[in-house]
């Protein structure tokens, strides 16, 4: 399994560090996982949750739309 340090996968994005701990605390995007010294990751199935999720912003719906949307 493939993983992703959080800044990989925003740059993969285009997104900043920040926007991906802010939708974290949203309850957007929650990491799959942690490393052995705290740091967050993230996997294939995450990458194409937050590219769904921009696809939304896109499209103009707000975070909390987007979030009943995809739970």
């Amino acid at each position: 399994m493939k993983t992703y340090s959080i800044s990989t996968l925003a740059q993969a994005c285009g997104l900043s560090r920040s926007t991906l701990l802010y939708y974290d605390r949203f309850g957007l995007l929650k990491p799959t996982g942690r490393t052995g010294s705290g740091y967050r990751y993230y996997t294939d199935a995450d990458q194409w949750r937050l590219e769904r999720i921009g696809h939304f912003r896109q499209a103009g719906l707000t975070l909390k739309e987007i979030r009943a949307v995809l739970s």
